[in-house]
């Protein structure tokens, strides 16, 4: 199976406010040119669109989103080969092992991943995960995608939209790693209605 996370991409340190998590740049969590074929390969088929506008309390978002791994189930037979590198690298032990070290919290007992797409106009709004996650880990898959295009991932000092510390552009090869806690609230700012394309991510996200 092919390895595509670089062997170094876990020896850095996660920012403590306003919560633990780590931004990596365009090439450090694996090389550009595999992010490009990665993007040239990403899947296309099996996304559900999900859409939780209205709700009168809770999480709001619109996306679309495809699951290629739960707990107890391997990916897909129809994920390219070299996607099935990048999961097998993500449901690895010694990933597990890296994130449970960066961000100081246990080792995860299970991981999900999903495949996302924002269309534009389509957000996340503020919000912090489950109380049965540990860490989620967002890996973007965008070529040539500008702050000014939005679906930025914005780090937030509290439940408000406007209380942005620190924002994340999705760009090709960037990923966030967030520890779940009670104040880790984070969103993702809307999409340009105006875009041709979408915003295509992977979302890892460890179980306790």
């Amino acid at each position: 199976m092919t390895t595509v996370l670089a062997p170094d991409w876990a020896d850095r340190e996660a920012r403590s406010e306003p919560y633990r998590w780590l931004a990596t740049h365009p090439g450090e969590l694996f090389d550009l040119a595999v992010a490009r074929d990665l993007v040239s390969s990403f899947p296309t088929d099996g996304f559900e669109r999900r859409d939780a506008t209205g709700r009168p309390a809770g999480k709001t978002y619109r996306n679309y989103s495809r699951t290629i791994v739960g707990p107890g189930s391997g990916p897909p037979a129809d994920l390219p080969a070299l996607w099935r590198g990048l999961v097998a690298d993500l449901t690895s032990a010694a990933y597990g092992r890296d994130v449970a070290r960066l961000l100081g919290q246990p080792v995860a007992a299970a991981v999900e991943i999903r495949l996302v797409r924002h269309a534009p106009g389509d957000w996340l709004g503020p919000h912090t995960d489950r109380a049965d996650k540990l860490f989620s880990h967002i890996i973007y898959f965008n070529e040539d995608w500008r702050a000014e295009f939005g679906g930025r991932l914005d780090i937030l000092g509290g439940n408000d939209s406007a209380a942005v510390v620190a924002s994340v552009v999705p760009e090709l090869g960037a990923s966030a790693l967030l520890a779940r806690g009670p104040d880790s609230w984070h969103q993702v700012s809307d999409v340009d209605p105006g875009m041709a394309r979408s915003r295509a991510s992977l979302l890892t996200h460890g179980l306790r």
